[in-house]
C-alpha cells in the first residue's frame, strides 16, 4: 500500500519493532480481509503448544552458499540453547527443484520494475539509483516466455516448501549470512572469506518470500564488535500467529 509493486503478489507490510510483543500487536492491528485487497485473506486463528512443535534448524536453507563463521557458529550455538530449553529441533533441508536459484526468479522482479518504470527510465535513467536502473533495463530484456519461466520457477519452489512444511511446523535458518555491514554500502564486501556478490546477504529470504511464508527475523548474536546477525523463523502459508507465539518463546530463552 502506498506505492506500485515491481514484485507482483510478494510485497507485503514488514513491521520493525523492539521485540516480538510488540510485532504481534502490530500483525494483529494490520491482518485479516480487506474487501478493497483482493489478496487479502483470514488468517487462522489457531495456536500451538512451542514445546510440541516440530522444528527443523537448517544452517544454509539447502543452498551453496556462503556463510560467515560468526553466523554459522553462532546459530549453532542458539539452537543448543533452544534444544536445551525442551524445544523439539531436528537438522534438516528442503529439498529444492533442479535449478532452483534465485537467478531463476529475478526476471519477474526486474520486468515488474521494467513495466512500472520502463517509460520514465528511457526518458532519464540518471534519476534512478544504478542498482534499481540495472534491474530495469535488464528487465526490458526478458521475452515473455523468461518471465513466465520465472514464474514457473517461483511455483516450484513453493511446491517444495509445501511439502517441507508438511512434515515439520518451524524453520529456522540465519536472516542472513554475515553480520551488519557499514551503512554506506548496498552489501558486505565479504561473506564467508569469499567476494560478496551484490545479492549474496539476502540468500535465505527470496524463497520464503516466493512461497508467500510468515516469516520474522530475531535477534541472535553478535561479532566481535557488536555488530548483530538473525535467526529467521519461519512457518507454513497462514500460520502468522502460531509462528509469532514460537518467537516471543524464541526469544524469551535467547534473552536469558
Amino acid at each position: 500500500p502506498g506505492f506500485a509493486e515491481p514484485f507482483f503478489g510478494l510485497s507485503v507490510i514488514a513491521p520493525i519493532a523492539t521485540d516480538v510483543a510488540d510485532i504481534a500487536l502490530a500483525f494483529e492491528t494490520m491482518a485479516g480481509v480487506d474487501r478493497r485487497d483482493p489478496d487479502s485473506a483470514s488468517i487462522a486463528q489457531e495456536t500451538a503448544d512451542v514445546a510440541g512443535l516440530r522444528i527443523a534448524f537448517s544452517p544454509r536453507l539447502g543452498l551453496d552458499v556462503a556463510v560467515d563463521d560468526t553466523v554459522a557458529n553462532g546459530l549453532v550455538s542458539a539452537v543448543g540453547r533452544l534444544s536445551a530449553a525442551g524445544l523439539r529441533i531436528v537438522q534438516d533441508d528442503p529439498v529444492w527443484p533442479a535449478g532452483a536459484t534465485e537467478d531463476a526468479i529475478m526476471p519477474l522482479q526486474h520486468a515488474g520494475l521494467a513495466a512500472l518504470h520502463g517509460e520514465r527510465f528511457r526518458k532519464d535513467p540518471t534519476v534512478f539509483d544504478p542498482d534499481i536502473a540495472r534491474q530495469i533495463e535488464r528487465g526490458l530484456s526478458w521475452s515473455g516466455a523468461e518471465v513466465a519461466g520465472a514464474l514457473v520457477a517461483s511455483a516450484a519452489i513453493a511446491k517444495a516448501f509445501a511439502a517441507f512444511f508438511d512434515q515439520i511446523d518451524l524453520l529456522l535458518t540465519p536472516t542472513v549470512p554475515c553480520v551488519a555491514w557499514p551503512l554506506a554500502q548496498l552489501g558486505p564486501d565479504m561473506i564467508g572469506g569469499n567476494a560478496a556478490s551484490p545479492r549474496a546477504h539476502a540468500v535465505f529470504t527470496p524463497f520464503v518470500n516466493h512461497a508467500r511464508l510468515p516469516a520474522i527475523s530475531i535477534p541472535c548474536g553478535a561479532d566481535r564488535c557488536g555488530l548483530p546477525f538473525g535467526l529467521q523463523i519461519v512457518a507454513a502459508r497462514g500460520q502468522d500467529r502460531t509462528l509469532l507465539e514460537a518467537a516471543q518463546e524464541i526469544e524469551a530463552i535467547l534473552r536469558t
